[in-house]
């Protein structure tokens, strides 16, 4: 026994000098005895004795080998012996350390009330196993006063850290290391010969796998791949005996350079594994349109849904295309497009890129002796109307006084526009009114345009409005023309006396000649109007704005002259089941309300028509690039069914991603030079990278590894348009990145995968396990009732005394105080019952 303050220990016996002092006069002996015993025992606490006891408790720390070379068999053992060792453990400790790369803490999801349920290490933590970092964090959790021990459960194949440092650390702290050997991953049957996939690819494209794989005999096998660590599913492929060629295909939504990783497992034949770096990038897009955002918004979310970045061009393509991989054009009239930038876009399609376009109700006709380059690029034309003898069209514009202004130059616009969209054929007659009539172009053919136009720049407003005379006028005109198709147009915005246009209306209609009305503001005839189209089967337009009224008389006249617009319901029918059709359910989808009329080149793959005559979804190849013709609309006109419809959504995707290149501008591949321990990576520009194909410069390039590696690439010149980088890497294995600091088209980012050796090794070492166990006075392979043994092992610890000495001093407190006390107790228990049975008896 040992004493911190031991000079206090003569005031002990103060207390019982005391005591025997008192005994001869003290007529309380024993309360005076138990007095003087309290206060030694606090004069003895105070001094803070201890005693030196030995421990033979064992502190046992388990270390579970997590990583990707043991078999999900090992796994599950290695968790059964920790629940058998916790559940039998008794007054033992135990800490249950996962490791593989690095020691870890245990997932919530690894521990359960009932038993262990031990999982691989997660990503890249679990390509490597490091015994001397399991058995260093072992040693480091072990309490201080019990027996210490290690056990290590693992397949022994070391390929980090040192086994001589983890076994000279054990035997300095003097703690013995038992292992339990676990068999580790068979070496499968299946041979897996090569992997082929895309070096490259876009976000969320499905992209194809081909593998090579020799099997001993006919099985069932089951790939799975991952990226990241996160499932991509799953697939089944019969493999037949000897080498089997399959597809597999997969589909990330990532960007940037991952790690993908597959499995090809049969039973009885075991696991062929495979791993490689796969590079991702969003497309970009260019989407051509002047529809407002509100008619674009179903479009638009699907092309973000699917990972494009999306560029609108309002004002027409733009004078480079370099950034695009997708150029849309959407209801735009391609007439508008200078020669110049359609030429652009042949040659952007020919070096790979990709071209939609989506008709809509600007899409307009016109008559030329030669296609240009956009239309060389497309897989469909615009059709002519189908009326070889001609259209006569006649124009009744309102030239009163209240047409000043706005009103009268959009009314000049809107038949200008008629003009420059009819054929040389066609029949083409303005004629103005007011309280009386005039003919400002007599019916003519529409051959000499700029003098037509001249006319029609001239019109100026005055006067009243009288409709049925020039009505009656330009029905009796338009009558003996021999033109299959006969339409008037009768723009106004005032109101009339009516006369006898009803009966002119229902004569028209007798002679086919249609007639349409447009009321322009508030103060027409609507009723008036609406009968004179519903009597001819016309149509009937009213506008409060005249902005549009360009657009309306030219659809107008474009639908009732044979035009290529078709406004109809139409079911989209299946001639070409292509790939792109695939998940869409085509067959449930609603009609369409409309399409423009095109012609299929012959050597296009037609996918979807309107009519037996009409293509709906045409598409080709162009040379590198990929082209389609969709000859409706994608908003809520044509498509207004659509657009709710749930196979919308999958239908486009599949086709722009159908459309996207898969031929780069610039090409970058990584490779491992073994004799410099250095990545490699060569850029091999695309002629559209820059002129003459040649960067500004060259951007600061890193490459990004395992462990927080980073490390700078120093970039050569080889050629033209051939650029080298190399950075050492060493021994490091795992994914790398290298990408430059600022987004670069002629420098795009790549990934290099090296094959960590964790996945090249099967079964286990049991020569390394032996030898742990052997040099560090453990057990190999020990029966598991065995391991708390301390084998005749005790650690001294320190008892303290002073805690139960100041017990004893209580307790000897309370007793002496009850030896003093109980007497008056017991008397004034007597007396409260002697004064309570009293009242009781009343």
């Amino acid at each position: 026994m040992t004493f911190d303050y031991p000079w206090l220990l003569p005031l002990a016996s103060a207390p019982l000098i005391w005591a025997a002092w008192e005994w001869r006069n003290s007529a309380r002996r024993v309360a005076l005895v138990l007095k003087a015993a309290a206060l030694a025992a606090i004069l003895m606490a105070l001094a803070q004795p201890r005693v030196t006891v030995y421990q033979s408790k064992v502190a046992l720390a388990i270390l579970v080998d997590t990583s990707a070379s043991v078999s999900e068999q090992d796994l599950e053992s290695a968790s059964n012996t920790a629940t058998t060792l916790e559940k039998g453990r008794g007054r033992n400790w135990t800490q249950v350390l996962p490791f593989a790369r690095t020691p870890r803490n245990p997932g919530l999801e690894e521990r359960t009330p009932q038993a262990w349920k031990l999982r691989y290490s997660e990503g890249h933590a679990a390509y490597g196993t490091n015994l001397e970092a399991a058995v260093r964090e072992g040693l480091a959790t072990l309490p201080a006063g019990l027996v210490p021990r290690v056990l290590l459960i693992s397949d022994g194949n070391e390929n980090l850290g040192s086994v001589t440092r983890a076994i000279w650390q054990a035997q300095q702290r003097g703690v013995p290391i038992d292992v339990i050997p676990l068999a580790g991953r068979p070496r499968p049957s299946l041979v897996l010969e090569t992997v082929s996939m895309p070096a490259e690819v876009f976000s969320g494209e499905r992209f194809p796998v081909d593998i090579t794989l020799t099997s001993p005999n006919a099985a069932q096998a089951t790939v799975e791949m991952t990226a990241e660590g996160k499932p991509l599913g799953v697939s089944r492929v019969d493999l037949t005996s000897g080498t089997n060629q399959f597809r597999a295909h997969a589909s990330v939504t990532a960007t940037g350079a991952i790690e993908l990783a597959g499995r090809v497992s049969a039973p009885g034949l075991g696991e062929a594994h495979f791993e490689s770096a796969l590079t991702l990038r969003r497309p970009h897009v260019l989407l051509i349109s002047k529809d407002p955002p509100s008619a674009e918004a179903h479009l638009m979310r699907t092309l973000e849904a699917n990972q494009f970045d999306v560029e609108r061009a309002p004002n027409g393509p733009p004078d480079k295309l370099d950034q695009y991989q997708l150029v849309i054009f959407n209801n735009w009239d391609t007439e508008n497009v200078p020669l110049p930038r359609k030429a652009a876009i042949e040659e952007f399609v020919k070096q790979g890129g990709g071209l939609l376009l989506i008709a809509g109700d600007r899409s307009v006709y016109v008559e030329k002796k030669e296609e240009d380059a956009l239309e060389r690029a497309l897989p469909a034309t615009l059709a002519p109307p189908r009326t070889p003898e001609g259209t006569a069209v006649v124009l009744i514009i309102d030239k009163s006084s209240s047409m000043e202004g706005k009103k009268m130059e959009l009314a000049r616009l809107a038949a200008i526009g008629v003009v420059e969209n009819l054929r040389p054929i066609d029949q083409v007659g303005v004629l103005i009114f007011d309280n009386s009539f005039q003919w400002s172009v007599p019916i003519r053919r529409a051959e000499d345009r700029a003098s037509i136009k001249r006319l029609i720049s001239g019109i100026t407003p005055d006067g009243g409005t009288q409709i049925a005379p020039a009505l009656t006028e330009a029905y009796r005109r338009i009558l003996p023309s021999r033109a299959v198709y006969k339409h008037i147009v009768l723009l106004t915005d005032g109101i009339s006396e009516e006369g006898d246009s009803m009966t002119l209306s229902r004569e028209a209609l007798a002679n086919h000649v249609t007639i349409s009305t447009v009321g322009l503001g508030q103060d027409v005839n609507r009723a008036f109007l609406e009968k004179v189209a519903q009597y001819s089967q016309g149509k009937a337009y009213f506008l409060n704005d005249p902005s549009g009224l360009e657009q309306i008389v030219l659809r107008d006249v474009m639908e009732h002259t044979g035009s290529t617009a078709v406004e109809k319901d139409v079911h989209a029918e299946i001639v070409n089941r292509a790939e792109i059709l695939d998940g869409v359910g085509i067959e449930q989808a609603p009609p369409l309300h409309g399409y423009v009329r095109f012609r299929t080149r012959p050597t296009a793959d037609l996918i979807l028509r309107a009519d037996p005559e009409d293509p709906l979804l045409v598409r080709w190849q162009y040379s590198l690039g990929r082209a389609a013709v969709f000859t409706s609309d994608a908003k809520n006109r044509w498509a207004a069914s659509w657009v709710t419809w749930p196979g919308f959504d999958k239908l486009w995707a599949n086709i722009f991603r159908d459309l996207l290149p898969h031929a780069q501008a610039s090409e970058a591949t990584a490779e491992f030079d073994r004799s410099s321990n250095e990545l490699v990576v060569d850029y091999r520009l695309g002629r559209n990278v820059a002129e003459p194909g040649e960067p500004d410069g060259i951007p600061d390039i890193y490459a990004f590894g395992p462990n927080g590696f980073q490390s700078p690439l120093k970039v050569t010149k080889m050629a033209a348009g051939h650029y080298r980088a190399r950075a050492p890497i060493g021994e490091r294995q795992g994914l790398f990145r290298v990408r430059t600091l600022a987004e670069s088209r002629a420098f795009p980012e790549v990934g290099f995968y090296r094959q960590e050796d964790e996945m090249l090794e099967y079964g286990s070492n049991g020569q390394l396990l032996h030898q742990m166990a052997g040099a560090t006075g453990g057990r190999y392979n020990p029966a598991l009732s065995s391991v708390f043994d301390a084998g005749g092992r005790a650690i001294p610890a320190t008892l303290e005394l002073w805690p139960g000495l100041l017990a004893l001093a209580l307790a000897l407190n309370v007793a002496e105080l009850i030896l003093r006390k109980w007497r008056g107790l017991l008397d004034s228990l007597r007396f409260r019952r002697t004064v309570a049975e009293p009242a009781g008896t009343r």
